[in-house]
């Protein structure tokens, strides 16, 4: 019978399903019958399955197939059954077939009914999930810092793939017979993610794989090997006989790593899309580059980019936008891929020899207006002026801020003008600047930046932020002097030089330049201001502390938009590093910020998250202490002085810094699973459940808590108690490999169904392989199923 139109689709139901949903399942069926605990069992295979109920009065113990189709999945046994009549069973029956159906339905929503992958909604869902796990331990600075790191989630990675030239294979072989490669690729794709993976068909042949945990290297490994394996497939077509090879593309982009600034405030579920974004055009990179390849968000910026277009007065439009982090005033070298790769060379007589091109640099470029997708350049110097920048020219973002090609202008050729502002081009004032600095003290550099544009272009006289540049620039010669050493950093910006004045003795001139802007030409400026002399930093360093003050400059929400390289500049600019992962540049940048201001509490708190990580416990809490004796009172570096001291195992100071916590904030989660733990190892365990019963109550609370109370359940030996409380833990956090684990165990220490074991405990192990005694468990699974030579490697891995 063929199945109307509008009827719901159904999704094929696996053990795994059963074992998540085994929650599910339970309070369905409480509905119809009353028992106290339950579990799941799996024949193995070839021992065949009951088809219909049974109660073992005896053992009140009831037994409930399940079933799909009419193929066996497993059996639900409620236990603590009583007073049952025979006369239900066949109703009981019903009703696990209604339970089943729901489940198949639910999961229907989210899966992809051509490969049978998560779709799109699936894979956002998991991403939301994924990210607020992570941003509570991953910012610096906050409570959960240090959660131990056993069980930090500290991120993740997403890998998109494409099928290069997809639609060639619609066009030439049809759309059903496209739907049948997805199908294969699907397959492929699922066969090579590992365990604890999420992965979904976003759209047509756009693939994604959701890496808990995973480092850009672990990423770049599973894109290679899938892409290997993709292209060692043969499709046949069996209407002509032909054999089809296809090819994939893969980009991929890491949270936090990959975002910054507002981004990482930004909700979970708006942070999702912006990573799916960047993940996007990470993949587009690859395949503009040629295909078959591999490009990480990471690379993209350095390596990525390439010039799309020529235009008028020097300029080019190239591939690197706001999208890939570019900014005004980058620059990048500029090189050919046609001398790639080795080339026959001819010789005397005919000969040929096999040789390689050296690398070589046409030139250098720097952006002038970043967009969203792309950005304008301009020419700064070519190597050899008969050999232009062309489309297709490759990009590598060049190191030296100040001047990648030392002596390549010449001394006697006159300075040229922007001629919207009528001062020095970026080039010039380059130069000029670098000559001028020499013979001062003292000199401060700004850089005054318009607000974006967005798309309104002026109907004459150029964009309107070309007629902005010229109305500012002229009040800034009016404010300053007509003499005034300036130039064009970007489209968007002016960089003006000032000496022999220190940054502080300018603000209020340059406040009131702000102020001017607003009142006569309706512009909020951003004003990064940096100077020498500034700690131990050279003349040469002070433009790009300009641009790390304007970076700090663009976060104030209240008042002008100026801002002092300082040591807020040089915190924000630590942040950034700690969220990249880079925890030794971070302590440098935290150390520079506290040498510039002593009492910046908030650096010296993440410094000492820093030193945490980084395994120097009696360091980092001298620095929570330090900030302890000027803010008495602050929550943060009280919690974390709690754990550096319960690190270093002196518990008794750690437990008064835990109960300052509660007192000063009683809603302070983490500060009473912190004090349940403690109770849990000094053997008090009621002391240990008064605490995690006050967690539980509290907003986040459920996702946090339920795991360790199926620890404390476990350990007292109430099994079914903990179970529950596992499978509540599971169903906020479906990836969490502690609760799975635990979970493992008590299928294990109960005898119950080793398989169900054995799938937890690999879920476990693959989540974090760091954990030896996953393994072990994995191990003893494998053993209790006779699978002796995995468990074997299992224990290998285990060391």
């Amino acid at each position: 019978m063929t199945p109307s139109p509008t009827a719901p689709r159904r999704a094929s139901l696996t053990r795994h399903d059963l074992v998540a949903s085994e929650h599910v399942l339970r309070d369905a069926l409480r509905d119809f019958v009353a028992f106290k605990s339950s579990s799941l069992y799996f024949p193995p295979p070839g021992a065949g399955q009951d088809t219909e109920p049974a109660w073992l009065k005896g053992e009140q113990k009831l037994l409930l197939p399940l079933s799909q189709g009419g193929a066996p999945l497993g059996v639900f046994m409620a236990k603590g059954v009583r007073g049952l009549q025979a006369r239900t069973l066949p109703l009981l029956a019903q009703a696990a077939r209604l339970c089943l159906e729901n489940l198949a339905l639910a999961k229907a929503l989210d899966t992809d009914p051509v490969t049978g992958l998560g779709n799109r909604q699936c894979l956002l869902d998991a991403l939301e999930r994924e990210i607020g796990l992570v941003q509570a331990s991953i910012l610096p600075g906050q409570a959960s810092w240090q959660e131990a790191p056993a069980e930090a989630r500290g991120g993740f990675g997403l890998v998109l793939f494409d099928v290069d030239y997809f639609s060639w294979v619609n066009q030439n072989y049809g759309h059903l017979y496209g739907e049948t490669t997805l199908a294969r690729l699907g397959a492929l794709l699922a066969a090579k993610a590992p365990e604890g993976a999420a992965l979904a068909r976003l759209e047509e042949d756009l693939f994604a794989v959701l890496l808990p945990g995973a480092s850009a290297a672990r990423c770049l490994d599973l894109a290679e090997s899938v892409r290997a394996a993709a292209a060692e497939e043969v499709f046949d077509y069996a209407v002509t006989g032909e054999r089809i090879r296809l090819t994939l593309s893969a980009g991929f982009a890491l949270y936090p790593r990959d975002l910054h600034g507002g981004q990482l405030a930004a909700p979970a579920g708006e942070a999702a899309r912006v990573l799916v974004q960047k993940a996007r055009k990470t993949l587009s990179a690859a395949k503009d580059l040629g295909r078959d390849q591999v490009m990480s968000f990471g690379k993209l910026l350095r390596e990525g980019g390439q010039i799309l277009e020529r235009l008028p007065l020097g300029r080019l439009a190239v591939s690197l936008g706001r999208a890939a982090d570019a900014k005004e005033g980058m620059r990048f070298l500029v090189w050919s891929p046609r001398f790639e790769g080795a080339r026959q060379l001819a010789r005397d007589g005919g000969h040929r020899v096999l040789g390689r091109y050296p690398a070589m640099v046409k030139g250098e470029i720097i952006l002038m207006e970043a967009q969203e997708d792309v950005s304008y350049a301009e020419v700064l110097h070519l190597t050899d002026a008969s050999w232009t920048l062309e489309p297709g020219d490759r990009l590598l973002l060049a190191q030296d801020p100040e001047d990648s090609f030392p002596g390549r202008e010449d001394p006697a050729e006159p300075p040229r003008r922007d001629m919207a502002s009528g001062l020095l081009g970026h080039r010039d004032f380059i130069r000029r600047f670098t000559q001028a600095r020499e013979g001062e003290q003292a000199f401060t550099l700004a850089l005054v930046r318009l607000p974006d544009p967005g798309q309104d272009r002026g109907a004459s006289g150029g964009s309107r932020a070309e007629a902005s540049i010229q109305e500012l620039a002229a009040l800034c010669r009016d404010h300053f002097g007509q003499e005034l050493l300036g130039g064009r950093f970007s489209t968007g910006s002016l960089i003006l030089y000032v000496p022999g004045q220190a940054p502080a003795a300018l603000r209020e001139r340059f406040q009131a330049l702000a102020e001017l802007a607003r009142e006569r030409l309706g512009l909020a400026l951003s004003m990064g201001l940096a100077g020498h002399p500034f700690l131990s930093y050279g003349k040469a360093d002070v433009l790009e502390n300009c641009r790390k003050a304007l970076d700090h400059a663009q976060l104030i929400q209240d008042g002008p938009r100026l801002a002092l390289f300082d040591s807020i500049s040089l915190t924000i600019s630590a942040d950034r590093l700690f969220t990249l992962g880079d925890l030794y540049g971070a302590v440098e940048e935290y150390r520079l910020a506290l040498l510039a201001d002593e009492g910046n509490v908030l650096a010296r708190n993440s410094l000492g998250i820093c030193l945490g990580r980084l395994g120097r416990m009696a360091q980092a809490r001298a620095e929570f202490e330090r900030v302890l004796a000027l803010e008495p009172r602050n929550q943060m570096a009280l919690y974390n002085l709690g754990h550096a001291c319960q690190r270093l195992g002196e518990e008794k100071t750690a437990r008064k810094a835990f109960q300052r916590c509660l007192k000063l904030n009683p809603q302070d989660v983490y500060s009473l699973l912190r004090l349940g733990r403690m109770a849990e190892d000094a053997g008090k365990p009621a002391n240990a459940r008064g605490y995690y019963q006050k967690a539980l109550a509290l907003p986040g609370g459920p996702r946090l808590v339920t795991r360790h109370l199926a620890r404390l359940a476990q350990a007292q030996g109430r099994a079914d108690e903990a179970r529950e409380h596992l499978q509540q833990a599971l169903l906020q956090d479906p990836k969490d490999a502690f609760s799975l684990n635990l979970l493992a165990r008590i299928y294990l220490d109960a005898g119950e169904d080793p398989a169900i074991a054995e799938a937890l405990a690999r879920q476990s192990a693959a989540l974090r392989p760091d954990q030896g005694q996953f393994w072990k468990d994995l191990a003893r699974a494998l053993e209790a199923q006779g699978k002796t030579e995995e468990a074997r490697q299992a224990l290998g891995r285990a060391g």
